[in-house]
């Protein structure tokens, strides 16, 4: 099963070739359903498929997108019928394939990146809660039934990352983001961004499109958040791009 789509009106055919290991009380069958399905849901909201492959196979490490391999390689370990936790750990990788992820691998606004790629998990989790209970996948037993336990899986996630008691997610991005900008990847940290601009994009998916363009500029570059949303944004400008996701963004994060 090879994907080589990669225009917009082809997206719904693009699928992720899974590889044979083992994936437990399961089949390859159902696995390359569900992550179809997971495909199906975050591009279309991009807008596009991969500039390349994906292969996706299995070890017992943590979840994880290698750098600078073509075809994309993911690594998860989800098994046997954890339906969610297949698509949790799939769409946070498939994530940083969309966002460009290895263009620019070390700048202090990494960070940011990462907390989209936990949006895109709670996002297509959600997503996958309505159209499994409406266009259940034909491959997936009793897939009806199991959509529930997707918004269920995703609000257990969503309560490990509370935000602040007031509401003020600028002044906790104040707080925290030389803890950020120190070190990516920190869950709790990344969840809390992810939770803050769910909403958003759960109600305009559309703003996925502009994520399209991270890391197609030099974020070294850039000294501040600030500088990094108006980069950002004059990315998207000169791409000949509508630009509304950078704004909502800095809305909600920054003073």
């Amino acid at each position: 099963m090879v994907a080589r789509v990669t225009t917009p009106d082809q997206v719904g055919t693009f699928r992720p070739i899974v590889e044979n290991a083992n994936w437990g009380a399961t089949s390859l069958c159902a696995i390359r359903a569900v992550l179809g399905s997971a495909c199906d849901s975050l591009l279309h909201a991009f807008g596009r498929s991969p500039d390349a492959p994906v292969h996706v196979a299995r070890w017992d490490q943590v979840p994880m997108v290698f750098y600078d391999k073509r075809p994309y390689e993911i690594r998860i370990n989800a098994r046997d019928t954890y339906w969610s936790q297949y698509v949790y750990q799939f769409s946070h990788e498939l994530c940083h394939v969309m966002t460009n992820f290895d263009r620019h691998k070390n700048h202090r606004h990494k960070w940011f990146e990462e907390s989209l790629c936990e949006l895109a998990s709670l996002f297509v989790l959600r997503q996958l809660a309505e159209t499994w209970r409406t266009h259940p996948p034909f491959d997936i037993s009793k897939a009806s039934d199991f959509a529930p336990s997707h918004a269920a899986y995703s609000e257990r996630i969503e309560s490990k990352y509370p935000g602040p008691d007031d509401g003020d997610y600028a002044r906790w991005l104040t707080e925290n983001i030389d803890a950020l900008e120190a070190d990516p990847i920190k869950r709790d940290l990344n969840g809390v961004v992810a939770v803050a601009l769910l909403n958003q994009f759960r109600n305009d998916p559309v703003l996925w499109r502009d994520c399209g363009a991270l890391n197609l500029w030099d974020p070294t570059s850039d000294a501040t958040f600030s500088d990094y949303l108006d980069s950002w944004t004059k990315c998207l400008k000169n791409r000949g791009s509508k630009v509304t996701t950078p704004a909502v963004v800095r809305k909600v994060l920054l003073p």
